[in-house]
């Protein structure tokens, strides 16, 4: 393996040759120790923003964390929340249901028993309903809740048919009227 060559000559002070080729080695020495100093002191300062950095990043996982639990925790809640309203109409339906099944029932029978006792309304008189209507209105009521099912708009009242129904479907005539 050849790693180089050179070719020498004969110098007249040999002393001085030295002389200079230690001064560059020195000067080339210096700069490098500078050059190492330099890169040191940048390797500490990176490390030490690196740490920095890394404590920054630790302490926002932290955070995030912490943030996730709560937003977890709330979303739990408003979650049972929504449950529980959901179980809560889902009653109040079944309730007014029931309630429904019940009022038709006595209708049914009310009115059987209108038909044997041979009493009929008039068309344009006053029905039982009506005049429930009127005596809750009279009455002092309490405050509404707005949370039921029945308030809302989208319920359709089924009431006002049935009653136009029962008028229609009785045959004209059949019984006694009263005043």
């Amino acid at each position: 393996f050849r790693l180089g060559s050179l070719k020498l000559r004969k110098v007249s002070s040999p002393a001085e040759v030295v002389k200079e080729l230690i001064d560059y080695c020195l000067d080339c020495l210096g700069r490098l120790q500078a050059k190492n100093e330099h890169l040191e002191k940048e390797n500490e300062r990176l490390f030490s923003d690196w740490s920095d950095v890394e404590k920054r990043l630790e302490k926002c996982v932290e955070a995030k964390e912490e943030l996730e639990a709560d937003l977890y925790n709330r979303f739990i809640l408003v979650l049972n929340e929504k449950k529980a309203k959901i179980r809560n109409l889902q009653k109040l339906l079944n309730e007014a249901k029931e309630s429904a099944a019940d009022t038709k029932s006595t209708r049914d029978s009310v009115a059987t028993i209108q038909v044997a006792t041979g009493r009929e309304n008039e068309y344009d008189g006053s029905t039982d309903e009506e005049s429930e209507n009127l005596a809750r209105t009279s009455l002092p009521s309490a405050p509404e809740r707005t949370d039921s099912i029945l308030g809302s708009p989208d319920v359709i009242d089924t009431a006002p048919r049935r009653k136009r129904r029962q008028r229609t479907a009785k045959p004209a005539g059949t019984g006694a009227k009263t005043a």
